[in-house]
């Protein structure tokens, strides 16, 4: 058997990332990147359809959750230089939990990520990645859980692991590395997603945040065996008061990527194409001859009865979708080939946002009903698809819930302890409740410019 020995990764982000050789943790990590589950990732895009407006957005979810990796130790690290303050000890067990568990908490991510995961709950299927990736984790016919198993003699890593990517409810602060207002996950994308997207906006200080972290304890609700709401204190991370201004930028600075990047309208525009594609093929799946795709076909057998297994979604990537949709141009059925042909050839359903009517709450309102009721046969057959979902706020995150306690930012206040960040700064609380975007896609360009009329004059909309 070869001896370990020191690898390294070279990261735009992070630098220079080691593993080193002499250290367990390290070696069960790079052990784990060569698991046919963890390359998966290469084939799955970070941003998903992004690099349709941001070329350069191609990066992988496989190097970001190096990164996590990598900024995961740094804050266990920070957690035992923090933990004597509120008189805890550090737990070496529960940090070796965390570091893992950050990289690998995007192991159950689907093609094109949270889009796929809204196709799977209109079929029925509501299972979100955090249960795939605990569900991968925990295969025993995987490859995953016997390098995890291994790891501590007497048994129960992997059900540790999987257990804290699963939790709602922390426990200790140990869960706020992998989930909380400022995890190791945040840390990784807000500066990878900046980078790749080669937007100018977004930027975080890192070095000083990471230099003014400290640990307390907050109250939060947690849920008890019965089902009920019970308040608990548990410490997680927040911020010395000198830090309040990096805190808003950080809060900011992923504001401004929802708001910009992740919820662009093309972006949000080609999402809905992709959703509404997959949605015909599961239609199919029984019947796959009208999609032209084979019986076989990764796709048709998720979607199939009883598909939605491991096996079968690990077997399914941006890459497999992407192929899905070259050979979905051809299909017999014509919607779905027209479809995906406007997929392939980057020729999009053209978007109106109700913002173009103005900035008037009640005008945009009255507009989106006009053509709710204008349009109402298009919208039920999908020639029209209205994109509400979107919502921006200081605390958005997608696919997630940001308005529990301890995915709040908090500042230390020198008679209060923490505090949660709108308390303190005007600016962060004057964007505390979410803004909304409602927007309309358009098969046909003559719909979009009849429903672009407003009292009988052409608007000027985007």
């Amino acid at each position: 058997m070869n001896e370990p020995r020191t690898q390294r990764v070279r990261d735009p982000v992070h630098g220079l990332i080691v593993f080193r050789a002499g250290n367990r943790l390290d070696q069960l990590a790079w052990a784990l990147l060569d698991t046919p589950e963890f390359q998966r990732l290469r084939r799955i895009k970070q941003l998903g359809v992004s690099d349709f407006v941001f070329p350069s957005a191609t990066h992988t979810r496989f190097a970001h959750c190096i990164g996590v990796f990598h900024t995961a130790r740094t804050l266990v690290d920070i957690i035992a230089r923090e933990l004597p303050a509120i008189g805890q000890e550090p737990d070496p067990r529960r940090a070796e939990v965390a570091m893992i568990a950050a990289l690998l908490h995007d192991l159950g991510h689907g093609p094109f990520s949270h889009t796929f995961e809204g196709v799977q709950k209109s079929r029925g299927v509501s299972k979100r990645h955090e249960r795939w990736t605990a569900e991968i984790i925990r295969n025993p016919l995987g490859r995953i859980r016997p390098l995890l198993d291994a790891h501590w003699p007497a048994g129960g890593f992997c059900d540790a692991v999987a257990d804290l990517l699963e939790a709602e409810d922390p426990i200790d602060i140990y869960h706020a590395v992998v989930s909380s207002a400022f995890d190791a996950d945040r840390l990784d994308y807000l500066r990878r997603d900046r980078l790749m997207t080669g937007t100018g906006a977004g930027a975080i200080d890192f070095d000083w945040l990471m230099e003014q972290v400290r640990v307390r304890e907050i109250e939060i609700e947690a849920a008890d065996a019965d089902g009920e709401d019970n308040r608990a204190r548990v410490p997680t991370f927040c911020f010395d008061p000198k830090a309040l201004p990096a805190a808003e930028q950080f809060l900011l600075a992923r504001y401004t990527l929802h708001e910009q990047v992740y919820f662009h309208k093309a972006t949000r525009c080609v999402e809905q194409m992709i959703a509404k594609l997959l949605r015909g093929v599961a239609r199919h799946a029984a019947k796959p001859g009208t999609t032209g795709l084979a019986a076989t076909h990764p796709l048709i057998r998720f979607f199939g009865r009883n598909g939605a297994t491991v096996e079968n979604y690990l077997a399914l990537d941006d890459i497999v979708v992407a192929d899905a949709i070259r050979q979905l141009s051809s299909a017999p059925d014509p919607a779905l080939a027209e479809l995906a042909r406007r997929l392939r050839d980057r020729d999009l359903y053209k978007t109106l946002d109700i913002a173009s009517f103005g900035h008037d709450e009640g005008v945009q309102r009255k507009e989106a009903r006009r053509i709710d009721r204008d349009f109402a046969a298009q919208l039920k057959a999908e020639r029209i698809i209205k994109d509400e979902s979107a919502a921006v706020s200081i605390y958005t995150q997608i696919g997630g819930d940001d308005e529990r306690a301890h995915k709040r930012l908090h500042i230390l206040d020198a008679k209060k302890g923490p505090v949660e960040i709108t308390e303190v700064s005007p600016l962060i609380r004057a964007l505390r409740e979410p803004r909304k975007f409602t927007r309309y896609d358009f098969e046909q360009d003559a719909d979009r410019d009849a429903a672009r009329q407003r009292k009988g004059e052409h608007h000027e909309g985007t």
